[in-house]
Formats: structure tokens, sequence, C-alpha cells
């Protein structure tokens, strides 16, 4: 029988692990904690796949945002499973194929009834936006001040700001805010618009001396990708691909 991926013996006998680092900026349903340990998420999940098809175990690494290209230089990590090429700059780093592609889109209140057709319509509203993010399609209206940028530290933030009308919309990624919504009991109080504000692939980031190759983990996920099992963990957590 033909045998998709080279084995992996070593591993065993070295009881080598792949270390994922994972952190408080990947939001629900990317990361669900639970006394402070990886709980389940579309991290996890995937990982563990991952795990089974190389026969590798895996440990996850709580691994701040902004120490994640030291880390994955240093190999105190292996993988970082949800980034971009575009948010980390260190020309060390392997790149996997694209796992996803990911939206950007706006959240208003659903009692606002303006029409809202393209990014210019924003214009004079205040816009929940997440400290230390960037957003490339947006830069250049916050940087005229067409429309002005409020931080907070994180997602739930920006909806509680919303619903107490603090902010007049606020902008993120669609996997995140779907389940946000759909996690909260307030979620009629708020819509999404009609409107993608920008696309991007998400991938993986490999370190240069990682216990696997960019050749074996592209093999796995698209293994994964052919036989619907990455679509599966995104509906598992009620998100469609």
């Amino acid at each position: 029988m033909f045998c998709l991926f080279t084995p992996l013996p070593a591993f065993a006998e070295n009881e080598s692990k792949l270390l994922i680092g994972y952190g408080d900026h990947d939001a629900p349903p990317y990361a669900i904690e639970k006394a402070e340990t990886l709980y389940s998420g579309i991290i996890k999940d995937i990982a563990t796949e991952i795990s089974d098809e190389l026969d590798i175990g895996v440990t996850f690494v709580k691994t701040p945002r902004k120490r994640i290209e030291r880390y994955l230089e240093s190999d105190t990590i292996h993988l970082i499973l949800m980034t971009n090429p575009t948010w980390l700059k260190s020309k060390k780093l392997q790149w996997s194929d694209s796992l996803l592609i990911e939206k950007e889109v706006i959240v208003i209140k659903d009692d606002n009834l303006k029409e809202y057709q393209e990014i210019s319509d924003l214009r004079g509203m205040i816009i929940g936006t997440i400290r230390g993010y960037k957003y490339p399609a947006l830069q250049e209206f916050f940087d005229q001040e067409y429309f002005v940028r409020y931080d907070v530290s994180n997602l739930e933030v920006n909806f509680i700001r919303l619903s107490l009308n603090r902010v007049d919309a606020l902008v993120g990624a669609e996997v995140l805010i779907n389940y946000q919504l759909k996690q909260s009991k307030y979620s009629q109080l708020f819509k999404i618009l009609p409107l993608t504000i920008h696309k991007y692939n998400i991938q993986a980031a490999l370190s240069p001396n990682a216990p696997i190759t960019l050749s074996q983990l592209n093999l796995v996920l698209k293994k994964l990708k052919d036989q619907g099992v990455i679509a599966a963990i995104l509906k598992k957590y009620q998100i469609d691909e």
C-alpha cells in the first residue's frame, strides 16, 4: 500500500514532541482555555489531527504574541498554526500552505438602519479595534482620521462597548465574530455588515529546527482539507469554511 507520509520512527525512540504555541491573542474558538490550560478549540483540534497523522506527541506552550518570532527562532516552540506571513517578519520561518481563508468584517448595532455599501460609508464612526493589531484595508482611513480607531484588549470588550454605544462599530475576523455572536444571549442586538473589509490566508509558521519537515506538514494539512477534516472542525464550532 502506498504510504502518503514519511515514517518517523525516531519520534517514539527519542520521545520528541512538537511544541505548538498559542496565546491570549488566539480568541475563541481558535483557543479555548480551562484553568489556564488549552482545553479545546480549532488550534487544539487541528494539532491533534497532525499528531495522529505523523505519530508525534504535541505539547501546547502559552506564547505571548510579541514573543512568537523569538520563540520560533529559538525552538522554544516549533509551530504556530493560525498566523500569516505579513504578521511575522522573520526570514528564518517556514510557511505552510493555506489552512483557510479568513475575512475581516464589520459589526454594528441592529437598530442602526443606515446602509453601508463600502468602507467610505463608515465616515465619522468610532470603530472598535484590538490593541496591537493591524488592519491593512483600514489603515489609510485611520491615518486620515476619516474614522477613528478605538483599541481594547479583546473582541468581547468591543462587543460590550458596542452594546453601550461607546463605539459605533467593531471590526474583526469573521470566525471569531460568528463564534462570539453564537455564544451570546444578546446576539440579536448586533448584525454583521455584508461588507468584506479584507481577506487573507491563515497559514502555519514552522521553526527552522522543528522535528517535522515543512513537506510533511503540508502533506498532512492537504489530507485534512481534502478529507473534509478541517471543514468538520470549523463546523464543530458552528462555523462554515
